[in-house]
C-alpha cells in the first residue's frame, strides 16, 4: 500500500509542481521539453525528502504503532505540499523563491506581522495550508483501493517511473549543460523557475574537447566573513564650534517618481529650498540593505557580520560623543528588521520609541510626526539633537485614511492569498493606487514634521534627509513589490538632502545611499579620508567615480549610466550573473561590458570583504 500511496502523491506533487513550469513561461520547443523534464524529475525531487522520512518510520514503527507512523507519513508529505505551494505562489507574486530573506521573515518576531495582510488572507492561507496537509490524508483511501486491486503492479510500475526519470533526469542535465556553454537563455530560464535546481555545468569538459564556451565567464563576490574592521582607523574629529541638529525622515518602498507636486506636495515645496537628487538609488532593494547603506556608506553585504556584532554606524558612536539627544521613533518594529541590534545598536532602548501595533500603520504615522514634533519642541536647547522616522504606510497594504484619497479607484483589499500574477495585472493600477494615497498620506506627516523645525527656526542649523529605504515595483519589468531584482522601479528613492548653508540645487548625476555619510560626516568635522569609514562618496564630489552599489539577500550588483551588472555572494548559489542595460533591457552585446568593466568589478568584489578580516582565536 505504501507505494501506491507514493504513486499517488507523487501524482498530486505534479499538480503543485506545473506552477514552477508556468511560472518559467517557457519559449520555444526546445525550453518547453525541457521544462517538462524538469517539471516531472523535481515534483518527485521536492517529495523525496517525506518518502525517505516515511520509509524509515516504516521500517522502525509500523509494524508496533501503525496509526502512529501514518499520522507521521501524512505530517511529512502535508508539510512538503505547504512548502511546494508557498514558494510557487512567492516566486509567481515576487520572482524570488523561499530564501534566507524569508526563513528570516518567518523566524524573527514581528516578521510576518510586518508583511501587512488582513485578517482574511491570514485565514485562507491557514485554510489552504490545512487542505494541503489533509490531501496525503485523503489519498490513502484510492490508495488502499489501487493496492487491493492491482496487488504488486504498482511496485511493477513505480520501478519503471523511476527509471524513466533518472533518463529525464539525466537529459535535463545534458539540455542545461549545453545550454549554459551556448549560453541559450530560454533553457536557462526555466531553471531560475523551479527551486532549488542543482546547475550542471560542463565548462572543464568543454575546454578539453576544444568546445567554445560562448557564456560569459561566471563571477561571485564572496560574502563579509570573520572579524569586523571597521571604522578601518580610528576617527579623528575636530567637533563644529556649532554642531548641526540632524533630522531623517525615511519612508518605507518609497520610489522616486511619488516626489511630484500633487502626491508629495511639502516634500517638493522643501526640495526647492535643498538639494534634490535626481537619480538617488538606493543601496538595496530590500529594507535592510537600503537603510543599512543610507546609516553606514557600506555595502549591504556587510548586514550579517554587523549584526552578528551588533554594531552601530560610526554616525551614531560621533553623535554619542557630541553629547547629542536622540529620538528614534518608527512606525514599523526596531527588532524586526533588527535595527536594534544594527543601526540603532548604540542608542539607548529609551531613545528608542515603537509604534503602537494595534493601530493601522497610517495611525500609526500620524502619532509619531506628532511624538517628533513634540520632541523637537520640548527638546534640551542647550544640546544639538538627532531624530530618526520609519514610516510605514507606504509598505504594501498601502495604508491611508480616508482624508488622504487623491488617486482612484483604488483596490480596497490586498488580499495575499487571492492574488497571483495574472490577476495583478487586471488590478495593478488600483493597487498603485493605494500606494499613491499611501506616499500623500506620508508627505502629510512629513509637513508637520518641516513645519515645526520651521517655526522652531531650525532650518538653519539642521540637516535633514527625506528618502525612501529602497521603491517599489508594480509590475512595470514583471514584478511586484520588492526584493525581486534591481530593476530602476526596485531601487530608485528621492533624495531630498537639506544642508544647513548650501544653496538649493538639483543634483542630476549618479548618487547612491552609500554617499550620504561621506556627504554628512565631514560637517560633524570627521578629519579621515571617507575610505577609512565607508564605500560611498561625497554627494558634491565632481570627480566621481561614476557607478554606485546597490546589494539584496543574495548578491550586489553594479550600476552606472549604462549598465546593471549583478554579482552573487556564491558562484553555486543558483543566482546567476545578470546584465542588463541601466533601464533593464537586455544587452545585446555583452561583450563590450566585459572588454570595458572587468577591472572596476574586480574592485567592486574586494570592497565586499575590505571590512572585515580573519577571526581571532
Amino acid at each position: 500500500m505504501l507505494n501506491a500511496w507514493w504513486l499517488l502523491n507523487y501524482a498530486f506533487a505534479l499538480v503543485l509542481g506545473w506552477s514552477f513550469l508556468q511560472n518559467s513561461t517557457p519559449s520555444g520547443w526546445q525550453a518547453w521539453l525541457y521544462g517538462i523534464a524538469l517539471w516531472l524529475t523535481y515534483s518527485l525531487v521536492y517529495i523525496l525528502p517525506a518518502m525517505l522520512a516515511s520509509y524509515l518510520a516504516w521500517r522502525l514503527i509500523h509494524r508496533r504503532q501503525p496509526r502512529f507512523f501514518w499520522v507521521l507519513a501524512v505530517f511529512f508529505f502535508g508539510f512538503s505540499y505547504v512548502l511546494i505551494f508557498a514558494d510557487a505562489r512567492l516566486y509567481n507574486l515576487f520572482g524570488f523563491h523561499i530564501n534566507s530573506f524569508v526563513v528570516n521573515l518567518i523566524t524573527t518576531p514581528g516578521g510576518i506581522d510586518s508583511l501587512g495582510s488582513s485578517g482574511e488572507a491570514e485565514a485562507f492561507f491557514a485554510l489552504i495550508g490545512l487542505a494541503l496537509v489533509l490531501v496525503p490524508l485523503l489519498l490513502l483511501l484510492p490508495a488502499r483501493w489501487l493496492a487491493g486491486r492491482q496487488g504488486k503492479r504498482p511496485v511493477g510500475f513505480g520501478r519503471k517511473l523511476i527509471v524513466l526519470l533518472v533518463l529525464l533526469g539525466v537529459g535535463e542535465r545534458l539540455a542545461y549543460g549545453v545550454s549554459s556553454l551556448e549560453y541559450y537563455s530560454p533553457v536557462l530560464k526555466v531553471a531560475d523557475a523551479f527551486p532549488l535546481y542543482n546547475r550542471v555545468r560542463f565548462k572543464t569538459l568543454a575546454a578539453k574537447l576544444g568546445y567554445e564556451n560562448k557564456r560569459p565567464r561566471q563571477l561571485s563576490a564572496g560574502m563579509a566573513k570573520g572579524d569586523l574592521n571597521y571604522p578601518l582607523r580610528p576617527l579623528e574629529t575636530e567637533p563644529p564650534a556649532k554642531p548641526l541638529n540632524m533630522v531623517w525622515l525615511v519612508a518605507e518602498s518609497l520610489r522616486w517618481d511619488m516626489l511630484t507636486p500633487k502626491i508629495m506636495p511639502n516634500t517638493w515645496k522643501f526640495a526647492a529650498r535643498s538639494q534634490k537628487l535626481e537619480q538617488h538609488m538606493s543601496g538595496g532593494n530590500g529594507t535592510r540593505q537600503g537603510l543599512f547603506s543610507l546609516m553606514y556608506g557600506l555595502y549591504g553585504a556587510y548586514w550579517n557580520a554587523f549584526l552578528r556584532e551588533e554594531r552601530g554606524p560610526v554616525l551614531l558612536d560621533l553623535l554619542k560623543q557630541q553629547n547629542y539627544q536622540f529620538y528614534m521613533t518608527t512606525s514599523a518594529s526596531f527588532t524586526y528588521p533588527e535595527f536594534d541590534r544594527t543601526l540603532f545598536a548604540a542608542i539607548d532602548d529609551g531613545d528608542l520609541h515603537h509604534a503602537n501595533k494595534s493601530d493601522p500603520p497610517w495611525k500609526r504615522d500620524i502619532d509619531n510626526a506628532r511624538a517628533v514634533s513634540q520632541f523637537i519642541q520640548e527638546r534640551d536647547t542647550s544640546r544639538p539633537f538627532m531624530s530618526f522616522f520609519f514610516f510605514e504606510s507606504t509598505h504594501a497594504r498601502y495604508d491611508f485614511p480616508d482624508s488622504s484619497v487623491i488617486a482612484s479607484p483604488y483596490l480596497q483589499d490586498v488580499n495575499y492569498a487571492l492574488m497571483s500574477r495574472k490577476s495583478l495585472r487586471k488590478d495593478i493600477d488600483q493597487l498603485k493606487n493605494r500606494y499613491i494615497n499611501a506616499a500623500h498620506h506620508v508627505d502629510k506627516q512629513i509637513g508637520k514634521i518641516l513645519a515645526t523645525l520651521e517655526e522652531q527656526g531650525l532650518l538653519e542649523n539642521t540637516i535633514v534627509v527625506i528618502t525612501g529605504d529602497h521603491g517599489e515595483e508594480f509590475m512595470e519589468k514583471g514584478h511586484w513589490g520588492h526584493n525581486a531584482g534591481f530593476h530602476e522601479e526596485q531601487i530608485r528613492v528621492p533624495m531630498v538632502l537639506h544642508i544647513p548653508g548650501r544653496a538649493p540645487a538639483v543634483i542630476p548625476w549618479l548618487t547612491s545611499h552609500m554617499d550620504i555619510i561621506p556627504t554628512l560626516l565631514p560637517l560633524l568635522g570627521v578629519k579621515n579620508p571617507v575610505a577609512d569609514y565607508a564605500q560611498g562618496e561625497n554627494v558634491f564630489s565632481r570627480n566621481r567615480r561614476g557607478y554606485v552599489i546597490a546589494s539584496d539577500w543574495s548578491g550586489v550588483a553594479f550600476i552606472d549610466d549604462r549598465y546593471k551588472f549583478y554579482v552573487p555572494y556564491r558562484s553555486m548559489s543558483g543566482k546567476q550573473n545578470v546584465l542588463a542595460t541601466r533601464d533593464d533591457r537586455d544587452v545585446a552585446d555583452s561583450g563590450e561590458f566585459y572588454r570595458t568593466h572587468m577591472a572596476t568589478i574586480r574592485q567592486i568584489l574586494k570592497g565586499a570583504k575590505i571590512f572585515t578580516r580573519p577571526r581571532s582565536g
